[in-house]
């Protein structure tokens, strides 16, 4: 952005500075003009380009052959009065350059200028004042309150800044019953040490540049007086067709109570930005992208529908954006310089739409949510992206207090944590969570916002016994990285697929189903007794595994180099433990009629042959007789185990022996299993 600056120099003023070619000569002030009671401009002596005045009702039209300076006295227009600079006799892409002696330019009436002119440039160091006024020109028009020196050099017009601090605005805004309205058919440049527009209507060909960098640095090199004294860009309910640039200087850049912006904002601030700070409930609407770069102590956005990309960028504080719509891509940074010990944050507050991708890089931390500075609390809010949300937090925490949805989802903490409330949930097909330390959710909310988000707290190992889940809704997570003494807690609504494990103590827990994939590497892997069923992938388990067991609500530990066990019914003595491994197991499903009955009590008795449409026969009976069992088509994988065993089925006989009933309805038949004598 800083480039920027010198982009509009070339192409908005240095034309307009440049020695230029002249037919006439200065047009001096006198003692009669325009305006009542006003002196204003006397035109007498004229010659050249110059070629007279129609002085009538307080109305004025200037004629033009040629580059012109008019020297006014003073210069006010007066409601109902018209000043007209036209260009005659064929004379085209004239510069007329006005300056004003003294006292502050109001116009309250109407301005014009005609086709041949193009550029129209008014100076008045006492500041402008544009109340209901009517504005218009074919080509450009620059307004400045920077001290302009204009003569004749060689037979060019030489127009050079004068080396004094200017110190008055411009300000443009509606009258009680007149709205201002300013139609440029070229750019329109404001140049001030501050600019106020309140309300009206612009309309900027080739956009519309608001300047208070000491006039940009075109005129005069800038003096400590200047940067000390630099004010605000102030923009309320305005509406503007065509590009917007504002460029800053320390004061703040602020939009208020709305506005229509049909074109590009794009804004560089040596200062603080609020578009839209505050606001009755009206929304800023920008149509095409808004690009703002700041290097104050805020950079923000509220109450906003922007058309297309957002860019956001703060080199000296934090970014927010708040209850927002993006079509397109947003893009939220936070920069620190060298040994600044000031912390950069980026806030996500309340319900904000992204259509694209969601990308934010803070130097410090992330808070996706809101908090409530008076209420002390936070505040609830959705984030929807609709494709990939990417989040590093390069030295801090990432917190996310509202749901949050996108395609992909990656969370990437270098430093420090990634942390929930334990209420929100983040809704995605993929994700990926890395951080230095802890992942997961913490009850304690307001330890979340002072702790962790203020004080930059490393959470480590010493989480659990007050800590939450970060819940998700379900999908996969092709990572999961952190610190190998650091807790990660994940819940999941639906089915979870976990893999690219690189972690010290996991948690895992679902309504449904878990599937640990093949590359994980974990201190130890938990996995909580509410998960319907578990899949684990062998070949390359290096973590300790612990899981409930639904028989007793018993937490199994298999250490790692230990094949994965499980309980089995053998009909008898009710359970006997077994080892589950490809060569001795088999899912069967039920096919075929029910095999005849045998009485266990007396073997060698009679078989009963059973009744399959008998609607008293125990369920578990009939899923046990009902079975047809294919070695070949029905084994189990053998690079994976189903865990937790649900239950047994109620087997009351050696016949069923090693036969298991799972919570999901089916069935796994295991080899008997041999205790050793």
């Amino acid at each position: 952005m800083r480039k920027f600056a010198k982009k509009l120099s070339a192409i908005g003023l240095c034309t307009v500075f440049a020695m230029m070619q002249v037919s006439a000569t200065t047009i001096m002030s006198g003692d009669t003009g325009l305006g009542v009671g006003n002196g204003g401009a006397v035109i007498n002596n004229a010659s050249g380009g110059y070629l007279g005045t129609d002085l009538t009702a307080g109305s004025a039209t200037l004629n033009f052959n040629g580059d012109s300076h008019v020297n006014w006295d003073t210069l006010n227009v007066n409601r109902g009065e018209n000043l007209n600079f036209n260009a005659v006799d064929g004379a085209n892409n004239l510069t007329v350059v006005n300056t004003v002696n003294t006292g502050m330019t109001n116009v309250y009436g109407n301005v014009s200028s005609n086709q041949g002119i193009g550029k129209l440039i008014i100076s008045n160091p006492n500041g402008m004042l544009f109340d209901g006024a009517k504005f218009t020109t074919a080509g450009d028009l620059q307004l400045t309150t920077q001290a302009l020196a204009v003569n004749y050099l060689n037979g060019n017009l030489n127009v050079t800044g004068l080396n004094q601090e200017a110190t008055n605005g411009i300000v443009i805004k509606d009258g009680s019953n007149f709205r201002s309205n300013f139609n440029i058919g070229g750019e329109f440049n404001i140049i001030a040490p501050f600019i106020e527009v309140v309300g009206g209507y612009i309309g900027a060909t080739k956009g519309l540049n608001l300047i208070t960098r000491d006039g940009q640095n075109y005129l005069i090199a800038p003096t400590a007086s200047n940067d000390a004294s630099s004010k605000p860009v102030r923009l309320e309910s305005v509406e503007v067709d065509g590009n917007v640039y504002i460029v800053s200087d320390k004061g703040a850049v602020t939009t208020v109570a709305g506005g229509q912006i049909n074109g590009d904002l794009t804004i560089d601030s040596r200062g603080n930005v609020g578009l839209n700070f505050t606001n009755n409930g009206e929304t800023l609407n920008v149509t095409g992208n808004l690009n703002s770069v700041a290097d104050g102590r805020a950079n923000i956005v509220r109450k906003a529908n922007i058309g297309g990309n957002l860019s956001m960028n703060n080199t000296g504080g934090y970014v927010e954006i708040v209850n927002t719509n993006v079509n397109g891509d947003a893009s939220l940074t936070t920069t620190a310089d060298a040994n600044d010990p000031l912390k950069h944050f980026v806030h996500v507050i309340g319900d904000t739409n992204i259509g694209g991708n969601l990308n934010i890089d803070s130097a410090h931390n992330i808070h996706i949510g809101g908090y409530d500075d008076g209420l002390k609390a936070l505040i609830p809010g959705e984030l929807n992206v609709g494709n990939e949300l990417n989040a590093v937090a390069q030295d801090g925490s990432i917190a996310v207090t509202i749901d949050t949805n996108a395609d992909k989802v990656n969370l990437n903490s270098k430093t420090l944590n990634i942390v929930t409330d334990g209420k929100a949930t983040i809704s995605a097909n993929d994700y990926e969570f890395s951080a230095k330390q802890y992942i997961g959710g913490l009850k304690n909310t307001n330890y979340l916002i002072k702790t962790v988000m203020e004080k930059y707290t490393p959470i480590g190992r010493y989480i659990e016994a007050s800590s939450g889940f970060l819940n998700v809704e379900g999908g996969n997570i092709n990572k999961l990285e952190q610190d190998n003494t650091s807790y990660a807690l994940i819940k999941s609504n639906g089915n979870l697929n976990v893999d690219n494990v690189n972690a010290g103590n996991v948690y895992l827990t679902s309504n449904n189903d878990i599937v640990i994939k093949d590359n994980a590497k974990a201190e130890v892997i938990k996995v909580g007794g509410e998960t319907r069923n578990l899949t684990v992938k062998l070949p390359n388990r290096d973590y300790k595994l612990k899981y409930t067991n639904i028989k007793d609500s018993q937490v199994i530990t298999v250490d790692k180099d230990t094949e994965i066990t499980y309980d089995m019914a053998n009909g008898s003595n009710g359970w006997n433990k077994g080892v589950q491994t490809a060569q001795n197991t088999y899912l069967v499903v039920p096919a075929g009629p029910n095999p005849p009955i045998i009485n266990p009590d007396d073997p060698s008795g009679p078989i009963v042959e059973p009744n399959n449409d008998d609607p008293t026969k125990d369920d578990a009976e009939k899923i046990l007789r009902n079975l047809n069992r294919d070695e070949v088509a029905s084994a189990i994988d053998a690079q994976q185990v189903m865990t937790p065993v649900a239950f047994a089925a109620d087997l009351d006989d050696e016949i069923d022996t090693g036969v298991r009933k799972n919570v999901d309805g089916s069935v796994t038949v295991v080899r008997p299993f041999t205790p050793s004598k």
